[in-house]
């Protein structure tokens, strides 16, 4: 019968247990590539072990393809601990622990003790736990004993600490394999190599392991094949997953996104887009910086990794509103244009205006409404703005008065169109953009043209290299050259992308005729009086830094000249800071 045995010489050739006694056998394998780790494998040599020595099996629990880390997802590892800590009580007591062990022994095999947990923490505290039960553990692999208590706990001190060293390396490598498929492009010589009729244009493939964010799916490719250690498997094919856009939710996450930039609330973007039942993961969606096309990952930022859906100001604008949000729970200081209340307030002047009757201070102004006391005043509300110091003081810290919501709205309008909107005002702003977009056209041109140059030599030299390729074949050196020069030429060829884009070829803001402007104000006009008070509130912002009150008086600086895009006139974004803010005074 010995002769049949086929893990015996792998094995410790000593028993701890006499025979007869009963035993739990434990078996994990981490999935990874080595068959000695096999699950199969364990069981074959835990079953000879126990024949050669005659102790009984009385359960085998068994986690396939699972870390050593990973104890939440070891669902056998969970349920023998439940079954052993249900069945033995622990024995504070030595002696009486020694003398259960010895009366009514009981074991747990494993093929190694880093089979339980390779965490130094977790490891100790399940073989602590199961010793105080008075349960004796094996490990089918021999390790040094000494049959001196005291010393073989340190060597296993030291087994253990190499175990969690282990898993740390293990860890690493994972990290930077995984981090080496993410990277991947598709230049990449092996990948084209079984991907003949890609198109190549130098872009990331995409490839993202683990859950795929709402908006995409999973397209499986080969990127090479496996390779295993004795062979068993190698050549076989290796297919991942790679993020695309999923049509069928496309366009409901980019509405998400879109009413989230217009200050919609959880709650509406969720009945308007049913992307998740709850309200909390649209927190969670809206954090997610892979909408921008970037990559998060391990905190290298990945650009153009996949189509985006929104530009990148967007996904800025709510993480700032997120900080805002969280300031406020912390009882912070925070941007009251940011304040959520003031982001989704009616009120136009939200955010800009603050109160300047206590000396040397600026207190922002809320919007509220009140109604009158008879049935006639409550037919229609009173809206108005008042000192937030004096509202959560009940007038105590602050004696300004309220002001009327219409009138103040009305005289800063009336103010921003006769001070700073004007054809005079504009008429060199849109003189001083033509000026430094034609400089802009210039230095582009010149650095398009030295890209080019680079390019065409890049060209030539993979030429050289496929008909060297061609008449000796595909060496190691060449193919490493092959794929410097092919990452060269698409790294040339963004760079390129991006210089055309800042070309600007029309219009001609030099053109624009001062009817031209006399229509676009008559436009910023209506829309600052619009009813749709977001887009009020957004133009408005585009002039105005705040307005401070102080007694009959408002004082309004102005951001001047214009820093946001206006369609309507064809202007670019342009970085025109640096001119000195204009200010004006109303009364009230």
């Amino acid at each position: 019968m010995t002769n049949n045995y086929r893990y015996q010489h792998l094995v410790r050739q000593d028993c701890p247990l006499p025979p007869g006694t009963h035993v739990v056998v434990y078996c994990r394998d981490s999935g990874g590539e080595e068959q000695d780790k096999s699950v199969n494998q364990q069981r074959e040599a835990a079953q000879e072990y126990c024949d050669r020595f005659g102790l009984v099996i009385d359960h085998l629990y068994a986690d396939e393809a699972i870390t050593a880390t990973a104890v939440e997802k070891r669902d056998d590892f969970a349920d023998m601990l439940a079954d052993l800590r249900g069945r033995f009580s622990v024995v504070y007591d030595p002696a009486k622990r020694a003398q259960r062990a010895k009366n009514k022994p009981f074991g747990l095999l494993c093929w190694k003790s880093n089979r339980l947990g390779r965490d130094l923490i977790h490891t100790r505290n399940v073989k602590s736990d199961l010793r105080l039960r008075g349960i004796t553990i094996i490990n089918l692999v021999s390790s040094f004993e000494t049959g001196n208590p005291a010393l073989d706990a340190v060597v296993e001190s030291l087994f253990e600490y190499q175990d969690e060293q282990l898993l740390l390396e293990i860890s690493g490598n994972s990290r930077r394999g995984l981090a080496q498929l993410v990277t991947l492009r598709d230049t990449d010589p092996t990948f084209l190599a079984y991907n003949p009729d890609w198109q190549s244009t130098g872009a990331y493939l995409g490839i993202m392991p683990g859950g795929v964010p709402t908006g995409f799916k999973a397209e499986r490719i080969v990127v090479g094949t496996y390779k295993r250690k004795n062979g068993k498997r190698s050549g076989e094919l290796r297919e991942v997953q790679r993020l695309v856009p999923d049509t069928e939710l496309w366009d409901r996450c980019r509405l998400a996104w879109q009413m989230r930039h217009d200050g919609a609330t959880l709650r509406e973007i969720m009945n308007a887009t049913r992307l998740f039942s709850t309200v909390s993961s649209y927190a969670a969606f809206f954090k997610n910086l892979i909408y921008t096309g970037t990559l998060d990952y391990g905190g290298q930022r990945l650009g153009d990794f996949v189509p985006a859906l929104i530009p990148l100001e967007w996904w800025e604008e709510e993480q700032r509103r997120r900080a805002e949000r969280g300031k406020k729970h912390r009882s912070e200081a925070g941007d009251p244009m940011l304040d959520p209340r003031r982001v989704g307030s009616k009120y136009l002047l939200s955010g800009l205006l603050f109160c300047g009757q206590v000396n040397g201070e600026e207190h922002p102004m809320l919007g509220n409404s009140t109604t009158g006391k008879t049935q006639k005043q409550k037919r229609g509300a009173w809206e108005y703005y008042i000192c937030g110091v004096k509202k959560n003081s009940r007038d105590q810290k602050c004696d300004s008065r309220r002001l009327g919501a219409h009138l103040i709205e009305h005289a800063v309008i009336d103010s921003l169109m006769r001070d700073v909107l004007t054809r005079d005002n504009l008429r060199p702003l849109a003189d001083a953009i033509a000026a430094q977009l034609a400089d802009t056209n210039r230095d582009a041109a010149t650095r398009l043209s030295a890209l080019q140059a680079e390019l065409d030599q890049v060209e030539r030299q993979l030429a050289n290299l496929i008909g060297a390729i061609e008449n000796m074949g595909l060496s190691p050196t060449l193919r490493d050259k092959l794929t410097k020069r092919e990452a060269e030429k698409e790294r040339l060829k963004g760079d390129i992308a991006q210089f055309e884009k800042m070309l600007i070829s029309s219009p001609d803001i030099a053109d624009i005729t001062g009817e031209l402007l006399d229509d676009w104000l008559l436009w910023i006009r209506a829309t600052l009086e619009g009813e749709d008070v977001e887009l009020s509130r957004r133009a408005l912002r585009q002039f105005v830094e705040k307005i401070v009150i102080r007694g009959s008086e408002g004082h309004i600086t102005y951001t001047f000249p214009i820093e946001q895009r206006v369609d309507d006139l064809g202007h670019r974004d342009m970085d025109l800071r640096g001119f000195e803010p204009l200010t004006s005074t109303v009364r009230l």
